[in-house]
């Protein structure tokens, strides 16, 4: 049983021409886990019990394939895993051929213009926190159906991502990107989990009426849907402003603007009104800072945002952190923000993640979230190291839904037994509790031989 899968779908537009050509790599991992409780159920609840102990062996397989030219990048992986064993009396986790995989990445640069396209399925147990990725500011945020991610049973996700821009040395420049994310659920042991699909688009006009000054025009689309039997709800936003770049080096953004928002029910109050932002960059000889202020809107809620940021380059790493505060509705603002620092040392490396915000659940709901994740590596030898892996994500709660926290700390070691085979041994330790609800704990030993083999 996987903790976490982190996976990007964003290619970046910079080649490295030393990576440059066609390239195929097949991977191979044994694993073996002994534990109880996976699916994180709850001692005496009988919607959600408290498993038993499981016995298991998984054989994954994972095909990679890439061409690099210097105008372009193709990646794609294919891959999944056999699961055999015992598992606990009264689950349903499945057996089998589990947890496959398809990603598909593309981008391309040309001398005005460039494109990039990407798309993933993944299918995984419910019972594994998947589907964490990384925002546009390099920060992990946690699945938006991680409230109700209980019991056992198939989670299935499909992404898709198209982009493109014209004009990038050009008097007038139009971007345009579009993401679709949908979620969907089967032979589950939970009646909270219900299919879910998010769909967005986004058309920027920019008129460069000189080398330092940028008026811009942004129109903006989103669309949720669920299997509730709920309406569609829709928002759409227009916003007017400029870019500016300053002699100092800053440079400064501005935004102005009307969001109209429909929940698809009548007779009620949708949430439109104005929205924008103003931002101002600074730069220092060791990195840079940043103040804004923004306001956004969803069918819910108005969403009011002061964010002071600072970044710092180390010889040996890097610092990033930001704080403000955030009123969600007309509320009382609360504290938001955010620390990412990396780091390398002489006998290893270590990172720490956090951070505070306003995100969307699988229901749509706006909710503030905690999401904390660290990592500690300690070189024994050059061939053998000992690993600490920390996770812990929050939902706050809210009128209608319950606070709900997710955890995990892995303890290993891991080692080159030679030039191809790679072993890591361990421990994981769960949790997820829920207010009103009760504590989920499991416990987990594993132990994983992995190998990769160059085709081409």
């Amino acid at each position: 049983m996987a903790s976490l899968v982190i996976y990007a779908t964003q290619p970046g537009w910079a080649q490295d021409d030393s990576n440059a050509g066609f390239h195929a790599t097949l991977g191979v991992t044994q694993g073996f886990t002994y534990g109880d409780n996976l699916g994180l159920g709850i001692p005496g609840n009988p919607n959600d019990p408290e498993e038993g102990t499981s016995s298991l062996s998984t054989t994954g397989l994972r095909l990679d394939m890439s061409s690099i030219t210097r105008t372009q990048t193709f990646n794609f992986s294919l891959g999944g895993s056999g699961r055999y064993g015992s598992p606990a009396s009264g689950t349903t986790l499945s057996t089998g051929f589990v947890d496959p995989f398809m990603t598909v990445l593309y981008s391309r640069e040309g001398a005005n213009a460039r494109f990039n396209f990407s798309a993933a399925i993944r299918e995984t147990d419910v019972s594994d926190v998947i589907g964490a990725e990384f925002d546009d500011d390099g920060v992990l945020i946690p699945p938006t159906d991680l409230g109700d991610l209980t019991g056992t049973g198939t989670r299935r996700t499909y992404t898709a991502r198209v982009g493109f821009e014209t004009g990038l040395y050009s008097p007038f420049g139009l971007r345009f990107q579009a993401d679709s994310f949908k979620v969907e659920y089967s032979d589950t042991t939970s009646n909270s989990l219900n299919d879910f699909e998010r769909t967005s688009a986004q058309m920027t006009a920019l008129f460069r009426i000189d080398p330092i000054n940028t008026a811009v025009a942004d129109f903006r689309y989103s669309l949720y849907n669920d299997d509730t039997g709920s309406p569609d709800e829709e928002t759409r936003t227009v916003e007017f402003g400029f870019d500016r770049d300053l002699v100092s080096g800053g440079s400064i953004a501005a935004r102005l603007g009307y969001t109209d928002t429909d929940d698809g029910l009548p007779n009620t109050n949708d949430n439109g009104g104005t929205t924008g932002r103003l931002v101002y960059n600074g730069k220092l000889p060791n990195g840079g800072y940043s103040v804004g202020y923004s306001i956004r809107r969803t069918n819910d809620n108005e969403i009011d945002t002061l964010r002071i940021s600072r970044n710092l380059d180390l010889p040996l790493g890097s610092i990033s952190g930001n704080i403000g505060l955030t009123s969600l509705g007309g509320a009382s603002p609360e504290v938001v923000g955010g620390l990412n620092y990396n780091r390398d040392t002489q006998k290893g490396s270590y990172s720490l993640q956090v951070n505070r915000a306003v995100t969307s659940d699988s229901d749509d709901e706006d909710r503030f979230s905690t999401q904390l994740s660290a990592r500690y590596r300690h070189d024994l030898t050059p061939y053998s190291s000992l690993v600490a892996n920390i996770l812990y994500y929050q939902l706050d709660g809210t009128a209608s839904s319950n606070e709900v926290s997710r955890s995990s700390l892995e303890l290993g070691y891991q080692h080159s037994l030679t030039e191809d085979w790679f072993l890591s041994t361990g421990v994981n330790l769960r949790m997820r509790e829920e207010e009103n609800v009760g504590q989920g704990e499991s416990q987990e030993i594993f132990l994983r031989l992995s190998r990769s083999f160059d085709l081409f």
